[in-house]
């Protein structure tokens, strides 16, 4: 009977020895060498992994043998992904997304429009400027306008209703000191009153004009019916004995300066004769007149 050949089948027993005195057989699956290997090199390669010894110093543990394998052919791992790949710093956010606003403009005016617009423009400056320079050439004065005479009469105060009736004539002298322009009086506009009460009469006037270094009298009469007056300034009237009252006037007007085809904007003036001190000729005397000089009036333009 013919014994099978030790080269065909290796024995699992531990203390079985590879036949030819052959080292024996690596554990733990590691693969063998390829091809035929010289003697040095597969005892070094057996001696690599010799089988575990008892502790107690009996026979090693029985241990399984792997029969040699070809290795695995060597492949080349994958590039790592960018979930598994670690940078010593955190990477920045993603910058957030760019919207582009697209905005419609709209179209540029025609060349006629902005042509006509820039000779409106140019037109008005000129006309500022050329105002401006006759302006600083003439150089508009306002008028000085003077009190001449004032004079009342028919004076009836009324002692339990505090109430005054009486006519007050006034006199105005007005002068233009311009000597190229002419001077316009719109809606003027005159009262009268006693320092420091309320108006007791109001009238309009008929507007007038004057001409470049004209002087003209300006004469009105303010009638007051049952106008009333305090106890302060009606001390003089109260007693009739005569006496004087302190006796306001006052004019206001729309004034506009000419010169040929140029004319100011309309101004508002305001001629004020206060503290005219009002003398009654006698006891229980009705009537009382300024007596002085002419007075000068203060004038706001």
């Amino acid at each position: 009977m013919q014994q099978p050949s030790s080269s065909a089948h290796l024995p699992d027993h531990p203390n079985s020895k590879p036949p030819g005195g052959a080292p024996p057989a690596p554990a733990m699956g590691y693969p063998a060498p390829n091809g035929n290997p010289s003697p040095a090199a597969a005892a070094a390669y057996y001696a690599a992994a010799p089988p575990p010894a008892a502790a107690n110093g009996s026979a090693p543990a029985a241990f399984g043998v792997a029969y040699p394998y070809p290795a695995p052919p060597h492949h080349h791992p994958p590039p790592p992904t960018h979930h598994h790949h670690h940078h010593p710093y955190p990477q920045p956010p993603p910058p957030p997304p760019h919207h582009h606003h697209h905005y419609a403009y709209p179209p540029p005016p025609p060349t006629c429009l902005r042509r006509l617009l820039a000779a409106v423009v140019g037109a008005f400056l000129l006309l500022g400027v050329a105002t401006f320079i006759v302006w600083l050439l003439l150089r508009p004065r306002a008028p000085a306008f003077s009190l001449t005479s004032l004079a009342l009469s028919r004076v009836a105060y009324s002692r339990a209703n505090a109430s005054l009736s009486a006519s007050f004539d006034a006199a105005l002298l007005a002068a233009n000191p311009n000597s190229k322009l002419s001077v316009a009086y719109f809606s003027p506009l005159a009262s009268v009153s006693f320092a420091p009460s309320s108006p007791l009469a109001v009238a309009s006037l008929a507007p007038f004009g004057q001409a470049p270094g004209n002087t003209t009298t300006l004469a009105f009469r303010l009638v007051v019916e049952d106008a009333y007056v305090g106890s302060d300034d009606a001390a003089a009237l109260k007693t009739g004995d005569g006496g004087a009252v302190d006796v306001q006037v006052r004019l206001m007007a729309v004034a506009v300066f000419d010169r040929g085809g140029w004319r100011t904007r309309r101004r508002v003036m305001r001629v004020m004769c206060d503290g005219v001190k009002v003398v009654f000729r006698g006891k229980n005397s009705t009537e009382a007149a300024f007596n002085g000089p002419p007075r000068r009036c203060d004038v706001v333009l």
